[in-house]
């Protein structure tokens, strides 16, 4: 249950997110300078937490790879094009566009993380995407 109030909270921010990116994109703010501060204010807060905190620092070699190179997709690479994205279009739109992202985690899990694929998970990521697409193709 943990798990999925986590990711209510996670959509919920997700969601509220585009729309802070949206009001700060529109001066000419270039999105290298975007993702800087982006990044930068979330290494901020993350560093704040972590030794507030006292997490301990525990990760190995790989894990830290890992983590790094799921920080450069999404929190680089991902957000670039998501900031283009909201720049150049409706976030009403593109926001669902992007947010077509379990289609591909369920993939991904499958064939590198050998996880199970059914029926129901098949079904409820094709709703997903059905959802998305509805969402998308409406008119403004």
């Amino acid at each position: 249950m943990r798990g999925v109030i986590f990711a209510i909270l996670a959509s919920f921010t997700w969601g509220l997110a585009p729309i802070l990116f949206k009001l700060g994109l529109k001066a000419e703010v270039g999105n290298l300078f975007a993702l800087m501060v982006h990044n930068f204010s979330a290494f901020l807060l993350a560093s704040l937490l972590f030794f507030a905190l006292g997490e301990p620092l525990k990760v190995g070699l790989r894990e830290l790879v890992f983590i790094s190179f799921g920080g450069m997709l999404s929190g680089f690479l991902g957000l670039f094009f998501y900031f283009e994205a909201v720049r150049h279009g409706k976030v009403s739109i593109v926001a669902p566009i992007a947010s077509t992202s379990p289609l591909w985690s369920v993939l991904f899990a499958y064939v590198l993380l050998g996880e199970s694929l059914n029926f129901q998970k098949l079904v409820g990521v094709l709703l997903i995407v059905l959802g998305i697409t509805l969402l998308s193709l409406s008119k403004q």
